[in-house]
């Protein structure tokens, strides 16, 4: 894309859904949204989106998150030996086994590390503007971040229920946001022009059996909660482009399967590339396809 069709570009807002593992599916898009030179006027996420976007805001490019994905494949470090000889998910390395009070893992070390990634301590000094979602668990309302300190919305954010603590703010508990906005594309839409939509929850082939095992049910009880929420969110407002990239048989917790997450997202990063072909050229991208 040229300099004349980039700078022709309207304000583009991009949002990032939850899905665990799957997320690791928005790296591919946020390659290319870099080779277009395209760098989103306002960015929010939720769940494995709100890391993914918080280190997109932070200023680090795509393929510097996948460098980093690749490296973690070949031998686990520390975080501090990629990104600027940094790396952000040495996972099994960071979380802490934590049976009790409703958690499975403990993530401060995790969080820590991230911090150091990004560099900053508050949404204020990222390159980009940052929405972070999650959940008042007692209230059972949205919580939307955009100011102060990032590391505690984040956490919050992919505060998965049974397997992260919740994190207590004042009076409240806050737990995963995909229990309200899995897919926050509706947060930009009164400051952008033409908002993007990456949908990562994926789908699931029934087992032989037909019978899930407890895991299962589980987590793709959360995950049917979540698409029938971005199914309703899309009768009312659409984004101006969806993007549903199709991971199948991913589980939240399969981030060994980072290759085969990366090669199952071709395709819909190959959408997102001829959408942003038809945007620079016609100022518009007409992508409305129910999820």
């Amino acid at each position: 894309m040229n300099d004349a069709a980039t700078s022709a570009l309207p304000k583009i807002g991009l949002a990032l859904g939850g899905g665990g593992a799957k997320g690791l599916a928005h790296i591919p898009m946020l390659q290319t949204l870099d080779r277009f030179s395209v760098r989103p006027h306002a960015i929010a996420g939720t769940s494995i989106g709100a890391i993914m976007a918080t280190l997109y805001a932070a200023g680090i490019s795509g393929d510097r998150i996948r460098e980093g994905i690749t490296d973690l494949v070949a031998t686990p470090k520390s975080l501090q030996d990629l990104f600027d000889a940094k790396q952000i998910f040495a996972w099994l390395e960071y979380f802490d086994l934590d049976i009790g009070r409703g958690s499975l893992f403990q993530i401060d070390k995790f969080l820590d590390e991230l911090e150091n990634v990004i560099g900053v301590s508050c949404f204020e000094e990222l390159a980009t503007p940052l929405k972070v979602v999650a959940t008042d668990f007692w209230a059972r309302d949205e919580v939307v971040f955009d100011h102060g300190p990032i590391i505690p919305a984040v956490a919050a954010s992919f505060a998965l229920p049974g397997i992260f603590k919740p994190v207590l703010q004042q009076d409240r508990v806050l737990i995963d946001g995909g229990s309200v906005n899995p897919l926050p594309y509706d947060l930009l839409q009164p400051d952008c022009d033409f908002v993007i939509a990456i949908d990562v929850l994926g789908q699931r082939t029934p087992r032989h059996d037909l019978l899930p095992t407890y895991t299962e049910s589980l987590f793709n009880t959360f995950q049917i909660a979540e698409k029938s929420i971005v199914r309703e969110k899309f009768r009312r407002r659409p984004p101006d482009l969806y993007i549903e990239v199709e991971i199948r048989d991913v589980a939240v917790l399969d981030f060994h399967k980072v290759e085969e997450i990366l090669k199952q997202a071709e395709p819909a990063r190959a959408e997102l590339e001829v959408a942003l072909e038809r945007l620079a050229s016609e100022g518009h991208a007409d992508e409305r396809t129910p999820p």
